[in-house]
């Protein structure tokens, strides 16, 4: 393959968004298809990105503009040579709506699929009564060894090793992501691309649910765990 030869893929409508994450990436571009379907193209050495999207097609499109779909080799088409345009132009930047109460968490559009993985948890989701009640027996330096933060309905979400003994939802971490134990992302959504849609700064965390919703927060509102930081986060008092 010639560094003049390029990918080229036809991706249905509904799919759009699983590029806004490359819209800075160069020579992505995209063109409307007949139908609820668009052309892409890219620069071959993107191969690796290439492979994960949920194309309709895939195409190696040749020098003089014949493409060859992938695993032939005669070529089928003649790649459209008007219409084009980069992916910071289908996607431009603009400031997230955060900050404002009551605003709702930014619609994402997936399920997240089970997965036999078993991969160990790094965080638990559960009451605060049990979480205050199980920290005022822990052992001061084990308790100090985990992270939580507090929610306004009762809830403690608790990271660090080894998690309290307690009922609730456990969680692994991709990135910025926490996903419920024995779930995974969609093949086709990848983690810097889901951070990048939520809008997720460098210390924002974001925790998943198996039934699509998701709930946000900053790192820093994580603090260590203390029976003092515990009793004062469920009293509402500060520590």
């Amino acid at each position: 393959m010639t560094a003049t030869e390029q990918r080229i893929g036809k991706l249905a409508a509904g799919d759009l968004e699983s590029l806004r994450g490359f819209r800075a990436r160069a020579g992505w571009m995209l063109r409307p298809d007949e139908g609820a379907s668009y052309w892409l193209r890219m620069p071959a050495g993107d191969e690796e990105y290439f492979r994960k999207l949920p194309l309709l097609g895939r195409w190696i499109g040749l020098p003089d503009g014949k493409m060859v779909r992938e695993g032939r080799q005669v070529p089928e088409a003649i790649l459209p040579g008007d219409g084009w345009r980069s992916l910071a132009e289908f996607f431009p930047l603009a400031p997230p709506p955060r900050g404002a109460p009551g605003m709702p968490p930014v619609p994402v559009g997936f399920q997240l699929e089970k997965d036999d993985a078993d991969l160990p948890a790094g965080a638990l989701l559960c009451d605060w009564e049990s979480l205050a009640a199980w920290a005022d027996t822990c052992f001061a330096p084990r308790l100090e060894k985990l992270r939580f933060a507090c929610s306004n309905d009762d809830r403690a979400f608790v990271c660090g090793e080894p998690l309290p003994p307690l009922r609730g939802s456990s969680f692994h971490a991709i990135g910025r992501l926490w996903l419920p134990s024995g779930y995974r992302l969609p093949d086709h959504v990848w983690p810097d691309l889901l951070e990048e849609l939520l809008g997720l700064g460098k210390n924002r965390i974001a925790i998943l649910h198996p039934d699509g919703s998701h709930e946000e927060m900053d790192e820093e509102n994580l603090i260590t765990a203390t029976r003092a930081a515990v009793r004062a986060s469920l009293s509402r008092e500060p520590v």
